[in-house]
């Protein structure tokens, strides 16, 4: 692209008075909600440089409460402006006829309800070809002739007249030139040929080399102050490299059967109407035309009351098998091509031709032998084959380094769907440039917030573009929020090696333990690792089937309780079938009865902490230490010191212990719990091994 856009801004258009300046990354989303003004950015930079010639109109796009008081057809009122960086490969080719010194890098284009167009560079462009360069090139030439050294033999006196002839005329030009203050006028151009004559006819072969060093200089002067201005060939090159922004609302959904001869009449007097554009769009990207399917259609034998030959028969079969041929090879490739970009199934996309008649026929790979006709598949399919076909069609063709305004696409799609269209405006976006517009979190790529331009409307019902950090407007930052938090949960899946704990508890406890056993070099979890707590027991198989949904399959660590044993038995029997070794017990790991990750800590721990946190000292009967695990022995003391023990003891609990354990050594923590969770962290790491997790 000659012409990249680095931001835009819109001005006095609709409810947008000033937009302010709006960067473009290759993929630029405008994110509002309704009413918010998103449209109107669309719309005004669609007609900055459209494909079809459309001019502003300010009785309509003027903003209305402004209209009356203010606009004035003779005045330049500035509606859309685009920043643009040039290329390197066009300054390169612009350098070829400008001067080098004089091609900018940037150029802010500024188009008026007028339809003038405004340049503004980053660097001042000077049209004047300066006489200060002819009397510098005079200079040296009077200095050079001076010096030019005596022949052997020459006449006496000969070489020093001709020096002083030279030089006199040198100076006799430079005074001239003082009386010219544009070479590039017309008294210029005619002075500049006239001092190339002159010069032309003091030469002499002592002189011959001078003369042909200063008349190449006079010439690329007189070359420079006959060509255009260098802002008019700026100007014109510029405006020829512009690229196109294409508006982009509607999408033609295909019907199933389509008659051929009608549709080319339509191509012929509604070329841009959605539906014709979409229609059109499929032959273009089977690499077929209209007018061939209708014509390999077409039955010569006893056409027009002629005769029914045996060579027309044969003709028409040819023809016919030749269609045939093309479709099917025209099938295949969308088909395929189609499936890469649509994740929800794999479709089989069939055409058809039948006489003047053409047909797309759509089956998928849970039914492949059930064939529907297009209009008879989800508005989502039909929306998305829409847009798939109009845009594989002319992204390489008219639309090929566009800049492309989508306006709410996707609208019928499901957010699966939605986010294979994202993948597909990254294959776009190689090509062209494109803003779209959205309020769904699931057109929003969460790991690319930077691509995200916040819409909003003020109190006063204006347009406002937030471009400093998010807005406050809840409505409009809820989407961002959604994509956000999707894309840190979508992460969350997509790591290979997961430990499923219950708890808040059992996640800081072994986290905090990994850390001490890998910093005394102990046997420890590796950091390819993750663990993460579902929020109690009840809630493991549902987080467990998310992740088997993204296709991870974690490790289960439940503790050996009751709870934990019906858990590990549901498992079994539905997600994890033939899977138990993904399903580790405390009890594995612990020689004692129902353990609990408590007993991973140990009493020394656990009773101190639980002292701090209740504000009441816990001490342990021998009748308390035959209750079964820590934490029943625990709920056996507080039931015989009358204490009530809060619901959320064993997080808080937690939290004090690993607070106090994040600002000790490893030697100072207590031996037996570093134990424990070493041969927690060896089984686990086994069970990786035996799973080729």
């Amino acid at each position: 692209m000659k012409l990249k856009p680095i931001r835009f801004q819109v001005l006095n258009y609709r409810n947008i008075d000033d937009s302010g300046w709006i960067q473009i990354e290759r993929v630029t989303a405008l994110v509002g909600r309704n009413e918010s003004g998103k449209t109107s950015l669309l719309k005004a930079l669609q007609k900055f440089n459209p494909a079809v010639k459309e001019l502003y109109d300010a009785q309509q796009e003027f903003p209305r409460d402004r209209f009356i008081s203010e606009y004035t057809a003779d005045s330049e009122w500035p509606v859309c402006r685009v920043e643009f960086e040039l290329s390197d490969n066009f300054r390169d080719e612009l350098s070829k006829h400008i001067d080098e010194e004089m091609v900018p890098r940037t150029v802010i284009l500024t188009r008026h309800y007028s339809g003038n167009l405004e340049h503004k560079y980053d660097l001042e462009i000077n049209d004047l070809v300066s006489p200060e360069e002819l009397m510098s090139a005079l200079g040296v030439f009077s200095k050079e002739a001076r010096r030019l050294p005596e022949p052997e033999g020459s006449p006496k006196g000969a070489m020093k007249a001709l020096r002083a002839a030279l030089a006199n005329w040198a100076n006799e030009k430079r005074a001239e030139t003082e009386k010219v203050s544009d070479l590039r006028s017309t008294k210029g151009v005619r002075f500049l040929g006239r001092v190339r004559r002159e010069v032309n006819m003091l030469s002499q072969p002592e002189s011959a080399d001078l003369i042909e060093r200063f008349d190449n200089t006079v010439e690329k002067l007189l070359n420079r102050a006959k060509a255009p201005p260098a802002s008019k060939q700026l100007h014109k090159a510029i405006q020829d490299a512009l690229p196109v922004f294409i508006y982009f609302e509607d999408y033609g959904i295909v019907d199933s059967q389509i008659y051929l001869p009608k549709l080319s009449t339509r191509l012929r007097i509604y070329p841009e109407s959605p539906r014709v554009r979409t229609i059109n769009s499929i032959f273009k990207n089977a690499g077929l035309t209209v007018r061939e399917i209708m014509d390999l259609g077409k039955e010569k034998a006893g056409a027009d009351g002629g005769k029914i030959t045996p060579s027309a028969i044969q003709q028409d079969i040819r023809q016919k098998g030749l269609r045939n041929i093309k479709l099917s090879e025209a099938s295949r490739s969308i088909s395929e091509k189609f499936s890469q970009w649509y994740g929800q199934r794999k479709h089989t996309i069939e055409y058809q031709a039948d006489g003047g008649y053409f047909r797309v026929w759509v089956s998928d790979d849970k039914r492949p032998n059930v064939r529907i006709e297009l209009e008879n598949r989800s508005k989502g399919f039909q929306w998305f084959f829409s847009f798939y076909s109009v845009f594989q069609a002319e992204s390489d063709g008219e639309h090929k380094e566009a800049v492309l305004l989508l306006d709410e696409p996707g609208l019928h799609l499901h957010p699966t769907a939605q986010q294979e269209l994202l993948k597909f405006f990254n294959t776009l976006s190689e090509k062209n440039f494109l803003i779209y517009t959205t309020h769904s979190p699931f057109l929003i790529d969460g790991e690319k917030l930077h691509r995200v331009r916040p819409v909003m409307e003020s109190d006063t019902g204006h347009s406002q573009i937030n471009t400093n950090g998010w807005p406050k407007d809840r409505d409009t930052i809820f989407p961002l929020q959604a994509a956000a938090g999707y894309a840190m949960v979508r992460g969350l899946f997509q790591h290979r090696k997961n430990v499923l704990v219950e708890g808040l508890s059992d996640y800081l406890y072994l986290h905090s333990l990994n850390l001490h056993c890998r910093e005394s070099e102990r046997e420890k979890l590796p950091q390819d690792i993750y663990l993460t707590p579902c929020g109690g027991t009840r809630q493991v198989g549902h987080i467990a089937s998310l992740f088997l949904g993204q296709e991870v399959r974690p490790i289960v660590l439940l503790d050996g309780d009751e709870a934990g044993k019906a858990r590990q038995d549901a498992l079994l029997k539905n997600l994890y079938t033939g899977y138990e070794q993904a399903v580790l017990m405390l009890d594995d790991v612990l020689d004692q009865k129902e353990p609990e990750i408590e007993d991973i800590v140990g009493e020394a721990v656990i009773l101190p902490a639980l002292s701090r946190v209740i504000g009441k000292e816990i001490t342990l009967s021998q009748k308390d230490r035959g209750a079964g695990n820590l934490v029943d022995q625990i709920k056996s003391a507080t039931k015989r010191l009358k204490i009530e023990l809060p619901e959320w003891w064993k997080s808080e609990v937690a939290r004090s212990v690993v607070l106090t354990w994040s600002t000790c050594k490893p030697s100072e923590i207590d031996g037996g719990a570093l134990d424990r969770a070493e041969a927690l962290f060896k089984e686990l790491n086994k069970r990786f091994k035996r799973l080729n997790l």
